[in-house]
Formats: C-alpha cells, sequence, structure tokens
C-alpha cells in the first residue's frame, strides 16, 4: 500500500510542518482529531485540496480562549476552512439530557473538552480577529444544518443563520467536493485578497446586504420566513423545514432568508457536481491512521479504520434524520469497481489483519439504487405513491460483497452498519439469507425506532415498518442457515407525540428478549422536520401535538425500558 505524506499538524501543544518550508495555500480548522481516514471530514477537504495542487496544513482543536493556536501556521496564500467536525458541536459536547458528555470519541484519548460548544462560531471569530482580511470558508455538518435560522434545542430559542454569527465569506453545505473546486478557482483568480462571493456558485451560501438578493430574481427564488417571523410564530418554522427539507437537489429554487444584518442566499448544488460524487473517494487515498504528532489513539477511529463508503444520501423521508439536509435524498453510489479497488489495497496496510468492518453509506440497502433520475423526491413513507427505485434491492449490495470477499487476503467482509429492514421486500429472501449468512459477524443492528403505527407516521417511516414480523423472519432466516445470530434494535423515545405510546417498547423488548441497550432520547437538532415540530408542537399538517419538554417527562420512556432490564436481572 503506497503511504502518503501526512499534511502539517498543529494538535495538543505540538507543531509539526511535515518539512514543508513557507507558507500554505490554504490552513483548515476542525474541532476533531485529525485521522487521515475518509470518514474524517477534514481528511477528505486535505487530501482534495492537495488534489488540486495546493499545500495544505491543519489546525486540529486548537485552544480557543485566544488567537494563538489559529496564527501557528501563518496567512495562508488563499483561505482559511473550518469545520467544527463530524458531528454538531453542541452534540458532541452534550448529551439528550443536556449533560457534559463523559468522552468524546474523535478527540485523542476519548478527552472530553477539546472543541467548544458553536465551534464554528467560535473558531471563526478567533481567525477574523487574527486575520482580518483572509477568506474564510466553513463547512461540514454544522454548517449545513444551521445554514438558515434554526431550533437550538440546548438553549431553547431560535438561533439565527450561523453566517450571522459567524462572520466567513462563504458556507459550503453537504458534501461539496465541486463546490470546494470552483471556489478554489475564484479565490485563486482573486491572489489571496477577499473576494466579492456574490456570484452564483452552486451548493454555497453567502450573506449578502439586505435585498440585495434581488439581482439573482431572474432565477427561481424561494423565500424563507425570517428568524423573527419564526421567533413569534413557531408554526412558521416547520414552513421553513418543509421548504429546506426539499431544498439540497439540482434544479431546485435559490433558497434566500431575509436577515437585517444581511439576506442569507443558497444556490442548489449543479447536477455535475452531483453525478460526479460517486468517483470523488476512489481518486483520494488515505492512510487510515492517525497522525502521527498524536502520543494517545482516537477512539472513534479503531471501529471504522478498515470500513469503506459505499454510497451517499438516502431515499428515506425520517423526520428526525439531518441526512437530507447534508447529503440529499438521492443515492449517489460508487461503482463497484471502484470500491473493490480501495478494498484490495487494504492488505497491503500493516494494520490491517482481514477483516473489513463495513461496507456502507446511509441506509445500507439502497447501494445500487439508482433514484437520481426521477422526477421529485423520494421518500419512503406510508401511502406515499411517488417512491421512485431501482428495484435492485440487495442485488447490488450482496454483488459488492461477494466479490470483496474473493480477494486475496480478505477473510471477511461485514455490514457493521446494519441493515434497513422495512425496504426488505419478499424477492430480497436468498440475498438476505447470503448476507446473514456471510457478511454479519454475530450481531445485526436495526432501527426500528418505535413500534406504534402513529410515532412511526410522525417519523415517516417506510410503509414496511412492522418490527415484530421482521423478527420472526429473521430467526426464521437464521435457521435456516444454521447460524446464532442476535438482532441489535435502536429505539428513540420521547419522540414529538409519541406521549405514553414509549411503554409499548419496555414490553415488547422484554415479551422478545432483546437487547435494549441501544434507546436514546430524541434530540432535536437543528434543521429538521422533527425538530420543528417539537419546537411549534405540531404535526406536518399543522395539528396540535403532545410533546415532552422537561427533563423528566423526557427520560421517562427510556428509563421505564432499562429499568425492566434491572428488575429482569
Amino acid at each position: 500500500m503506497p503511504w502518503f505524506p501526512y499534511p502539517a499538524l498543529s494538535a495538543c501543544g505540538k507543531i509539526d510542518r511535515r518539512g514543508h518550508v513557507g507558507s500554505f495555500d490554504v490552513v483548515l480548522v476542525t474541532g476533531d482529531a485529525y485521522a487521515d481516514h475518509p470518514a474524517f471530514a477534514a481528511a477528505v477537504v486535505t487530501r482534495l485540496l492537495e488534489r488540486l495542487g495546493l499545500s495544505v496544513a491543519v489546525i486540529a482543536q486548537p485552544q480557543w480562549g485566544s488567537t494563538a493556536d489559529f496564527m501557528v501556521f501563518g496567512t495562508p496564500n488563499l483561505f482559511f476552512g473550518v469545520t467544527s467536525g463530524a458531528m454538531d458541536s453542541m452534540v458532541a459536547n452534550l448529551t439528550s439530557m443536556r449533560f457534559p458528555r463523559k468522552t468524546d470519541r474523535l478527540s485523542p484519548g476519548g478527552r472530553p473538552g477539546l472543541r467548544p460548544k458553536r465551534a464554528l462560531q467560535v473558531y471563526v471569530q478567533r481567525i477574523r480577529e487574527a486575520f482580518p482580511e483572509v477568506p474564510i470558508a466553513i463547512g461540514g455538518i454544522e454548517a449545513s444544518l444551521r445554514r438558515f435560522a434554526h431550533f437550538d434545542f440546548w438553549e431553547d430559542r431560535i438561533r439565527d443563520p450561523i453566517l450571522i454569527d459567524a462572520p466567513a465569506d462563504v458556507l459550503l453545505y453537504g458534501m461539496a467536493e465541486g463546490a470546494l473546486s470552483r471556489l478554489v478557482d475564484r479565490l485563486r483568480k482573486s491572489e489571496g485578497r477577499r473576494p466579492k462571493l456574490r456570484e452564483p456558485i452552486a451548493q454555497t451560501c453567502f450573506r449578502v446586504p439586505p435585498g440585495s438578493w434581488l439581482e439573482f430574481a431572474g432565477q427561481a427564488v424561494e423565500i424563507l420566513p425570517t428568524a423573527e417571523e419564526i421567533r413569534r410564530d413557531p408554526r412558521r418554522l416547520l414552513d421553513a423545514a418543509l421548504k429546506m427539507d426539499s431544498s439540497v437537489h439540482p434544479g431546485v429554487p435559490i433558497l434566500v432568508q431575509p436577515h437585517p444584518k444581511g439576506d442569507i442566499v443558497c444556490f442548489p448544488p449543479s447536477r455535475e457536481d452531483w453525478l460526479a460524487e460517486p468517483t470523488v473517494l476512489d481518486r483520494l487515498r488515505f492512510n487510515r491512521r492517525a497522525h502521527p504528532l498524536y502520543d494517545e489513539a482516537i477512539p472513534g477511529l479503531e471501529p471504522v479504520q478498515f470500513s469503506v463508503v459505499s454510497h451517499r444520501g438516502c431515499v428515506g423521508g425520517c423526520t428526525f434524520c439531518a441526512l437530507a439536509l447534508h447529503q440529499g435524498r438521492r443515492i449517489r453510489s460508487r461503482s463497484q469497481a471502484g470500491i473493490i479497488a480501495e478494498i484490495r489495497e487494504l492488505p497491503n496496510h500493516p494494520d490491517f489483519r482481514g477483516t473489513v468492518p463495513d461496507v456502507g453509506g446511509p441506509s445500507v440497502n439502497m447501494y445500487g439504487w439508482h433514484g437520481f433520475e426521477a422526477e421529485g423526491i423520494d421518500r419512503l413513507v406510508p401511502g406515499c405513491k411517488d417512491t421512485v427505485i431501482s428495484r435492485g434491492g440487495l442485488k447490488p449490495l450482496l454483488d459488492l460483497l461477494t466479490a470483496a470477499l474473493e480477494l486475496p487476503g480478505i477473510r471477511h467482509v461485514f455490514l457493521g452498519s446494519g441493515l434497513r429492514y422495512d425496504l426488505l421486500h419478499s424477492e430480497d429472501r436468498p440475498f438476505f439469507l447470503r448476507i446473514l449468512q456471510k457478511h454479519v459477524s454475530g450481531q445485526l443492528k436495526v432501527a426500528p425506532e418505535h413500534l406504534d403505527r402513529n410515532v412511526l407516521a410522525l417519523m415517516r417511516k417506510g410503509p414496511n415498518s412492522n418490527f415484530e414480523n421482521f423478527i420472526e423472519d429473521f430467526r426464521r432466516a437464521t435457521r435456516e442457515i444454521g447460524k446464532e445470530l442476535y438482532l441489535v434494535p435502536y429505539f428513540m423515545t420521547a419522540f414529538p407525540g409519541a406521549g405514553d405510546a414509549d411503554e409499548l417498547i419496555a414490553e415488547f423488548v422484554k415479551q422478545h428478549h432483546l437487547a435494549h441497550e441501544q434507546i436514546q432520547e430524541f434530540t432535536p437538532t437543528p434543521g429538521t422536520l422533527a425538530s420543528a415540530m417539537y419546537h411549534a408542537k405540531i404535526d406536518l399538517q399543522g395539528r396540535p401535538l403532545p410533546v415532552a419538554k422537561t427533563l423528566t417527562s423526557r427520560a421517562s420512556g427510556r428509563r421505564k425500558i432499562q429499568g425492566n432490564r434491572k428488575k429482569n436481572r
């Protein structure tokens, strides 16, 4: 396996320039520790920028009390790039009960407290203090989900779009490799000066002077309710969320949210970029290790070190999921040849022991489902007649797994992230049996989320969400193949509208002798439909909805379920 130079890194009080002399073209700031792996956003951006011919330095988890850590690599020739990391920094720092987390798996040694709350805002403000004239681009999950006015669960209030609080020049939302390439071209032409980034760049957002968005009126424009309108009437948050829910696809209108400090203008992705996305990871190479500057392991790297990404996007329409705002609802699958070429290199890695722990993406069943060409939005929701998918079912996934398992040096290829059981059809059964036999190590992870039909409808789960039937089918299948396997279900309590229905989960797991450690109170994350439902206390049709908001009421469902577990012992 070829080894590639690590980027210059500043982290944990140490600086490693990796032999670089002179200034860097781009300096990236990230809230995660730096691991050279495709699951870590800073690594993907670094390798992409290097492929574009740029020199890159990374400042990982800087001390944010002063500008000192942000100045270690000097002034970049082109721009600063900023991300809070693979998670929203508020989610990374606080639990669903608003308590500080005891560990941070994306930090060396799992140490908590190495990234600030509202990391994007803090990092950008420090950079702007130190380098007032250098362009700043922000991206990642926190930028994507907070690009418009949003409900903040931890403060229980509506916050302004992130570009109001974090004075960056441009926001790149979603995966945005194509947008990043075009931004680099624009900044190269400006020769390091802050350009007027008012011209459209697909899949980016700018803050413009109030009313100046009218210059884009020649194109389709959708006006979102303002932050102040939402504060006066929480129902307007749901109006905005429904418009945003379908805004991450080529050909949709430009979204504009007026604000007294500057209107937010967001341009849709380009069709060209989306068609090219599956080849991005085929062209990039990673060392699949933490940067050698670290003395401690990064806990979040270990389970995914040899996992492989198969696709992006999800055609599901779950109201609680932030994925749509970040990756969109259209599947973009990597080619089997590209994935096999990546796996073929793994046996040359000194840490590899023959097992690929996971091949997947959002809802791994969807690998090979080419829904991009369909008109409209693909949603797997009860009663929806417009769902358009390639009915390849599990066959494309099984073909991929089979081909990977036949490679020299590959002993096991597993689906560590599990399957979406409610997307299985009768014609999938022979493929399902084969996957259980060859590609499940002992436990199959599934996410029923809930059992009550009304709650599942509020979640917009698929029409086949009958978990009891699946349990029977799963156990029958394991007897057929003669293999002892276990289900590990993920349940969500305290969802808007659930009320006493959470008690069904406690009785169900007891009745069916299921593992039930994977239980989480619903956490309203910025931008999602369910967060709007939680804040406004209404469902998608505007009908009143009971919502658990106190810590006691939010925790009651989980405590009943896990209390039964202790009682049964």
